[in-house]
């Protein structure tokens, strides 16, 4: 079943991705968008931990929790960033290639291994990112060499939230324990922010507006995070990381859908080599 569960983390966690992108091109405040992610995402897993008797309170899960929060507020920040600046077709992608480290995590110390078709499916990602900045068409290029330091930024960033489950999952502590605890902290930084904030000029069209899809998102974010968690119990990191990483499909068909996003050929076929990749890597 850990496959089921995998399928359905990456289609729940895309449509978080997808309100996050909605937020952004409705002029949504993106610290209350944050904000609001992780207020309906912790709600959610404390309810969780509590039907399913999973609390508890000790170091090694609050240290879990905070990587796993750091590398999750810091990822999302820099995300939504990032898809400021460029199109979410391309970043959503793009920051999910987090899967080429988790899966040479797992090899290189819990002894997974490879076939020869996630071998491919791993090249094919390797070269879609190098194809992603070339690109001859003046138009559609993405020029900003700030878009790119934040999509780097943010790949390493969620490599701690993802890879982090990981760890603690091998050390014994239950998914939805330490997402709870790395939601919380997520939740406090962003209500600092908040406060840091508070005398900023945003309009209350903007602050609602992040604060509904953020809530949303979080719902979202909360249950395929989870279902990640849940796979990740069972079956190989190396290969549920690859499933979960194709929410940025459901990103990227979402926004070309309403959002009218257009890319050029060579992006096209960048994006192409990423769906490939992503798919050969969980063959």
């Amino acid at each position: 079943m850990w496959f089921v569960w995998a399928l359905i983390s990456f289609v729940t966690f895309g449509m978080s991705g997808f309100l996050m992108k909605t937020s952004s091109v409705q002029k949504g405040s993106m610290i209350h968008t944050l904000w609001g992610i992780y207020l309906s995402g912790t709600l959610g897993f404390a309810l969780w931990t509590f039907l399913t008797g999973s609390f508890r309170f000790d170091l090694p899960v609050l240290l879990g929790g905070l990587a796993v929060g750091l590398g999750s507020a810091a990822g999302n920040w820099l995300f939504m960033m990032a898809l400021a600046r460029g199109p979410a077709s391309l970043t959503s992608p793009l920051v999910n290639t987090n899967i080429l480290l988790i899966i040479a995590f797992s090899v290189a110390f819990y002894g997974e291994r490879l076939s020869p078709t996630e071998w491919t499916g791993v090249t094919l990602l390797i070269l879609a990112v190098f194809l992603i900045p070339i690109d001859p068409d003046e138009t559609l290029a993405i020029r900003d060499r700030i878009w790119y330091g934040l999509v780097t930024a943010a790949t390493i960033a969620f490599t701690f939230r993802n890879g982090g489950l990981k760890v603690t999952d091998e050390r014994g502590m239950a998914g939805e324990i330490v997402l709870m605890y790395g939601y919380l902290f997520s939740l406090l930084w962003m209500s600092v922010e908040l406060w840091r904030k508070r005398s900023s000029r945003e309009t209350a069209e903007a602050v609602r507006t992040g604060l509904r899809w953020g809530i949303t998102a979080g719902f979202f974010s909360f249950i395929g995070m989870q279902f990640y968690a849940i796979a990740l119990i069972d079956g190989p990191a190396s290969i549920v990381a690859p499933v979960f990483a194709a929410n940025s499909l459901v990103v990227a068909l979402l926004s070309i859908l309403f959002f009218k996003e257009r890319l050029s050929r060579l992006q096209t076929i960048a994006l192409i080599l990423l769906i490939a990749g992503l798919i050969l890597s969980r063959i």
